[in-house]
């Protein structure tokens, strides 16, 4: 059976109806601006797919997709200028998501969250000076402290801290964060959360880690990383954990010049670019 396929009056959706104007089946088509991780902008298209338990579900599903994919490549023409991705999210233990997607022309696992650890074994840690950066601990507590950390942060990811997350995480029982500074100007932070896993073992998540543009390639993020391991030390924690998109190699190249190594994957991305 065929089925008719519409614009949603929902922003970024398609909708699928049965030969009784009954809705089956909906799809996702959701563009947006990756945070500052690549050295070309990336514009992400996120997809989903959605259909009722019809008798050819498979098939509904695959022409939901391919109007998708023609969606996709009108966005594509509209973007010449930016690296464009189409790809389905899905957490990893949903085997049959990430084998649809996979199975698709183009399509390929080859993203995803992957939560990395770092045991702190060292007798201590070599910390060393960058010229033209102070290293401050920041307290949240001044106003325009916080507001200045919010807007460098919201420079660098697209959905970063709002001036709320900051004094919510202010109430953790055990945290601290890291400033890089300019002139005065923050340039880059850490945050520490200090969290503890089934077996009661504490570890330090590193909840964030920025640096501003300007000041990459001169060794603020792993000055910061390092200075936050010594900060664990202090504490008797001995180990360090985050998560980090797998396609962030700026990133993974830091955290694996320190010592961080896989753990899991958390989320899977299966998709291509376009």
């Amino acid at each position: 059976m065929m089925y008719k396929i519409k614009d949603s009056t929902r922003k970024h959706m398609i909708e699928a109806y049965d030969q009784d104007n009954n809705l089956v089946g909906e799809g996702i088509i959701s563009p947006f601006m990756e945070s500052d991780l690549y050295e070309r902008p990336r514009l992400n298209i996120y997809i989903d797919i959605k259909v009722k338990d019809v008798i050819d579900k498979r098939e509904l599903k695959d022409q939901i997709f391919d109007e998708i994919m023609k969606k996709s490549q009108v966005i594509r023409q509209e973007n010449k200028e930016l690296d464009v991705r189409i790809y389905h999210c899905c957490f990893s233990d949903n085997k049959e998501n990430i084998a649809y997607y996979s199975s698709k022309k183009g399509f390929n696992h080859d993203e995803g969250m992957h939560i990395i650890k770092k045991k702190i074994t060292e007798e201590s840690f070599q910390i060393t000076d960058i010229e033209g950066i102070d290293f401050a601990t920041l307290e949240f507590i001044n106003e325009d402290e916080i507001k200045q950390l919010v807007e460098k942060q919201n420079e660098v990811f697209v959905r970063g801290y709002s001036i709320e997350d900051i004094k919510e995480l202010r109430r953790e029982n055990q945290w601290f964060s890291i400033a890089a500074k300019h002139r005065g100007e923050i340039v880059g932070n850490i945050i520490i959360i200090v969290k503890e896993d089934g077996l009661n073992n504490k570890y330090g998540w590193v909840d964030d880690l920025f640096v501003s543009k300007e000041w990459r390639k001169q060794g603020v993020g792993k000055n910061l990383i390092i200075r936050a391991f010594q900060g664990l030390k202090d504490l008797n924690i001995k180990e360090s954990r985050l998560e980090v998109w797998s396609a962030n190699k700026r990133a993974l190249s830091v955290y694996n010049s320190v010592g961080y190594e896989f753990h899991e994957e958390t989320e899977s991305s299966i998709g291509m670019s376009l």
